[in-house]
């Protein structure tokens, strides 16, 4: 057989998709995952994640404390994805875009890293303060209300010779302050740029 050419339009639509992220939500928060997908740039990653909070799939919720998981009530865990090295890069800049300002939950709302696969919205709240699990570190820390538009961003400081240091690590969606509620809306687009090691040569 003759080879098989990609027209442009075709491998621009391809590459803007990416590749789905290996390592999928959790059930907690699955519904409200709009897609998550994994895209090279030469040796630079970008992991991409669209989050939709007002689902019509799902209910998520916030609750009463800051610091807690966002996710649907006594559904499991509720983490966005596993940051890997292998897959993800070693992860120099995260970034976190409002593209619809949130309604009914917490509206001050955080984006963080911990070890643990477990925190999840349960009734009894015991499980889920994220930003209280082991070795957290808050990537994206609103501060106040967002609104349409805003972006936030966390990068490797100018100078340091590390990377942000989340391999491994979960990340999961945290309300900035105590807001309880069902979200109706709430879009956002969060994006992580990391780098591959090369194959020898």
């Amino acid at each position: 057989m003759g080879n098989r050419r990609l027209g442009r339009k075709r491998l621009f639509s391809v590459n803007k998709l990416g590749k789905s992220a290996t390592v999928a939500a959790g059930p907690g928060i699955k519904d409200a995952i709009v897609s998550s997908t994994v895209r090279r740039e030469g040796h630079k990653v970008v992991t991409e994640i669209v989050v939709d909070l007002g689902t019509s799939k799902a209910t998520v919720a916030s609750l009463a404390d800051d610091g807690d998981t966002l996710g649907v009530l006594d559904a499991g865990a509720a983490y966005l994805t596993q940051i890997t090295t292998a897959v993800n890069g070693f992860i120099t800049y995260a970034e976190m875009q409002c593209v619809e300002v949130p309604v009914g939950g917490a509206i001050d709302i955080d984006l963080t890293a911990v070890d643990e696969a477990t925190f999840a919205v349960t009734a009894g709240g015991a499980i889920a303060d994220a930003a209280g699990g082991t070795n957290p570190l808050t990537l994206i820390d609103a501060g106040a209300v967002w609104t349409e538009g805003e972006v936030d961003h966390y990068a490797v400081a100018h100078g340091t010779a590390h990377d942000i240091d989340t391999a491994d690590q979960y990340l999961y969606l945290t309300a900035g302050a105590a807001t309880a509620g069902n979200y109706t809306a709430g879009k956002f687009v969060i994006t992580l740029e990391g780098y591959i090691a090369p194959d020898d040569i």
